[in-house]
């Protein structure tokens, strides 16, 4: 009996090898798969990387023309709009120029006009206030002549000089002092030979009085001598 049993177990093992073996090609199958879908994806990934620079490489191309030309075109436009612009405003500025001298012109017309109007209406009355200002400045003259006359009597009652009194006084004395300048210019060009006489007579007077000192001691004795006896004559009198 146990032989048969391990008969039956040994004959059973081949059969779940080969029971086994289809799942386990498959799986390895499936794995060897994997790994070639693995390899070929990362072939193909790496194409599509250097189709994907040659790409962007391409689209940075075009990318700079078109910039250029966007460029090219915004600046085209950017002077016409400047162009157009700068023509509205010259003619603006035309249209406002031609408008203001327009309204200056008027202006000035009309503040002609006015000032006409104004000066036509204010004639007669300049007329009398020049008219009134005249009379008043020859009433006024007048009154100040009278106050004038008044106090220059009243001065020449007191005694006081006037003002043309004093304004001819300080004309004498200026030219009394102009008389003494020119007098004294010309006084050092006559006197300037004077010193060497006084310098000799002072050196003949120095000679005398060296030569004779003993007469004027004698002089000196007599003149006392007289005088003592004029005041002896004089007592005895008395």
């Amino acid at each position: 009996m146990a032989t048969k049993k391990l008969k039956k177990k040994v004959q059973r093992k081949p059969a779940a090898r080969k029971a086994t073996q289809p799942v386990v090609d498959a799986a390895r199958d499936f794995w060897l798969a994997g790994l070639g879908a693995m390899s070929y994806a990362q072939e193909e990934g790496m194409k599509a990387v250097g189709k994907g620079n040659q790409l962007f490489d391409q689209l940075v191309k075009e990318g700079t023309k078109i910039e250029n030309s966007g460029r090219k075109d915004l600046e085209s436009a950017f002077n016409d709009i400047r162009n157009e612009i700068e023509n509205r405003v010259g003619d603006f500025r035309s249209d406002v120029e031609s408008a203001v001298s327009e309204l200056r012109g008027e202006v000035t017309s009309r503040v002609g006009d006015v000032r006409g109007d104004v000066e036509h209406r204010l004639e007669p009355v300049l007329s009398r206030s020049k008219k009134v200002e005249k009379e008043a400045s020859e009433r006024w003259d007048k009154l100040e002549g009278f106050f004038e006359e008044r106090v220059a009597g009243v001065l020449v009652r007191l005694g006081i000089p006037s003002r043309d009194d004093i304004d001819t006084l300080n004309r004498r004395v200026q030219s009394l002092s102009r008389q003494v300048t020119e007098l004294k210019k010309d006084a050092p060009k006559t006197a300037a030979p004077k010193p060497k006489t006084v310098a000799k007579k002072a050196t003949k007077k120095k000679a005398v009085r060296k030569a004779a000192p003993r007469k004027t001691v004698a002089k000196k004795s007599t003149v006392k001598k007289s005088a003592t006896k004029k005041s002896v004559t004089k007592k005895a009198d008395s």
